[in-house]
């Protein structure tokens, strides 16, 4: 036992004595004679209690035996009550003959002598239940959390690596055309990897962060297809001091800019608008779609399934995801309780 959880039991059962001689010598006044009767039935009241707490409780009722730790708890309180009623009548009765009815032989008295020796065990073997399931139950929550965290951990180490390889396309691409833009996009590059290395790291980040990365990435995908996509954006330049996870704005744009464009011979419009209104973050992004739809062999994208799986994991109910596919358009409307 731990000196805390030592001092915690010599003070229960100060306590309890204290109580309990108040209570008996409420009757007649008496208190050093109900002192002496606490104290007398203390050994015995000792013996069963951790007994219980220390063989019964473990090898039983916390195994699920529930059956036999109450017959054995039964059987501990009828042996201790009849051992402790024999001591009464031969101890107790040589000082105090008029303390106690020492009808020793009565089956009532065995009773009433072994709910006595009960009360402490009831009480503290409550306690140490009740304290046993809040162990476990913070042990279930970290080992969940420590799940939530290895799992947010693997998403994220798919979403990054699917940037990386979309930007390092874009700028070979460019690179074989001797573009003036390759330097730009390698910046750009950089200022990704600069964003995955410290930033997405975090479980959090301040929203301000995640639109700079938001801006970026548009400026690139609208360098690389040129005049074939029309952007428009409309984010308020004052933020409050708001957080978010990583990489959560981002994958919807990349999304938008993937599928509007494919197969796409006229220009592809996109529509991106982030505001926060009465304590919630509103994020909208609509693209349009092609005019011809080719069956697509490719493997889905991770990025929205991704985004979905994160969503739950640190939102719960605390958000709302709508998508809206039509004819002509795309779109995603993203809620967050912020």
């Amino acid at each position: 036992m731990k000196i805390k959880s030592i001092w915690f039991h010599i003070g229960f059962w100060i306590i309890y004595t204290a109580i309990f001689t108040v209570v008996e010598a409420s009757y007649k006044g008496k208190y050093t004679e109900a002192l002496a009767f606490e104290l007398m039935n203390m050994p015995m009241r000792l013996i069963v209690v951790y007994f219980n707490y220390f063989v019964l409780l473990p090898r039983f009722l916390l195994q699920g035996k529930t059956a036999k730790y109450f017959t054995y708890t039964l059987l501990t309180l009828i042996v201790a009550g009849f051992i402790q009623r024999l001591a009464n009548y031969k101890i107790l009765s040589i000082f105090y003959s008029d303390l106690y009815d020492f009808g020793v032989w009565l089956p009532y008295k065995f009773l009433q002598t072994s709910m006595i020796i009960a009360s402490p065990l009831i009480l503290i073997i409550g306690i140490s239940v009740i304290w046993k399931v809040a162990e476990l139950q913070k042990r279930a929550k970290t080992l969940e959390n420590e799940k939530l965290q290895s799992e947010l951990k693997y998403l994220k180490s798919q979403i990054n690596p699917h940037f990386l390889f979309n930007t390092l396309n874009n700028i070979y691409g460019l690179s074989l055309e001797n573009s003036k833009k390759t330097p730009e996009l390698i910046l750009k590059l950089s200022d990704f990897l600069s964003f995955s290395l410290y930033e997405s790291t975090q479980k959090f980040i301040l929203l301000e962060k995640e639109i700079n990365l938001l801006n970026d990435f548009i400026d690139l995908e609208k360098s690389r297809f040129d005049d074939r996509v029309a952007v428009e954006v409309s984010i308020p330049e004052n933020i409050n001091q708001i957080s978010i996870p990583p990489l959560i704005l981002v994958p919807f744009v990349e999304n938008a800019f993937k599928h509007s464009l494919k197969n796409e011979t006229r220009i592809a419009h996109i529509f991106v608008k982030l505001e926060v209104v009465d304590g919630q973050l509103i994020y909208e992004v609509k693209n349009s779609k092609p005019d011809q739809t080719i069956e697509d062999s490719s493997p889905r994208g991770i990025g929205l399934e991704n985004i979905k799986k994160r969503l739950n994991i640190l939102y719960d109910d605390q958000y709302k995801l709508q998508i809206e596919d039509e004819d002509e358009s795309y779109s995603i409307v993203l809620k967050i309780n912020v």
